[in-house]
C-alpha cells in the first residue's frame, strides 16, 4: 500500500527590508581600491537579496541601482514601515575596524503603563520593537561567529533605525584581520559573500523562532 507523504506547510511570508546606505550624490565613506561606500552597500545588498529570495523571503529595498537623488532617512523608514516589513537591515561599510558591527537602537521599550493607544513620537517608533531587534541582532551575531567572522554587538541612536516599526538592525561591514595578521579588505567579494551567507542563515533561523508556521499573510 502506497503511503501519501504529508503535505509540507508553506513558509510564512516574511518581508525583509534592505536599505543599502547612501546613494546618488551621497557617496558615503571612501573605501580601498577607489570604491565608494554607496557602491559596496548596493553590491552587498544584491548578494544578500539573492540568498534570501532563494530561502523564500520577500524582499523590499530602498534601491537596486544608484539613483540620481537619494532618499532621506525619513523616506527610507517610510518605505520599510509601509511595506509591513518583518525585519529591517540597514547596510553600511567602513575601511576601519575588524569584522562586522551589528547595531540596534538605544531606545528603551515603552512603559507598559502607557497603554496601547499612547502616541509614539516618530523618532521613537522603534521602541516597541526593541526586544525583537535585540533577538535578531543576537541571532546574526551567533551566525557570524559560527562563520568565524568577528562581530561586535552594540546599541546606538541611529536613523533610520529609530524610526522603524519592525525588528531592525544596522550592519556595518569592516575589513577582516585573521589571527595570524592577514588582512582581507572590505571590498573582497568572497568575504562579502561569507557575511551574506551568515546573515541569511541567521534570518532563516530567526524566522522559525519568531513567526509561527501557518502565519502566512
Amino acid at each position: 500500500m502506497n503511503r501519501v507523504a504529508p503535505a509540507q506547510q508553506p513558509l510564512p511570508r516574511t518581508v525583509i527590508f534592505l536599505d543599502p546606505a547612501h546613494g546618488g550624490p551621497d557617496p558615503g565613506a571612501h573605501l580601498p581600491n577607489n570604491l565608494l561606500e554607496k557602491d559596496l552597500t548596493l553590491a552587498f545588498a544584491t548578494r544578500l537579496r539573492a540568498l534570501l529570495a532563494s530561502s523564500g523571503f520577500t524582499m523590499v529595498s530602498t534601491r537596486d541601482a544608484d539613483p540620481t537623488v537619494s532618499f532621506t532617512t525619513d523616506q527610507r523608514a517610510e518605505i520599510a514601515n509601509h511595506g509591513h516589513s518583518n525585519a529591517c537591515l540597514v547596510l553600511h561599510a567602513t575601511s576601519s575596524g575588524n569584522g562586522v558591527h551589528v547595531i540596534t537602537s538605544s531606545l528603551t521599550p515603552p512603559n507598559e503603563l502607557d497603554g496601547p493607544h499612547t502616541t509614539v513620537p516618530w523618532n521613537a517608533a522603534q521602541s516597541a520593537s526593541i526586544p525583537q531587534s535585540l533577538s535578531l541582532a543576537n541571532e546574526i551575531g551567533l551566525s557570524l561567529q559560527r562563520a568565524k567572522i568577528p562581530v561586535i554587538l552594540s546599541r546606538s541612536s541611529l536613523r533610520p533605525l529609530d524610526n522603524l516599526t519592525c525588528p531592525a538592525v544596522a550592519i556595518e561591514i569592516s575589513p577582516f584581520t585573521s589571527p595570524d595578521g592577514d588582512r582581507t579588505p572590505v571590498t573582497d567579494a568572497t568575504y562579502q559573500q561569507n557575511i551574506a551567507k551568515a546573515i541569511a542563515a541567521a534570518l532563516t533561523s530567526w524566522r522559525s523562532r519568531q513567526i509561527p508556521v501557518g502565519a502566512a499573510k
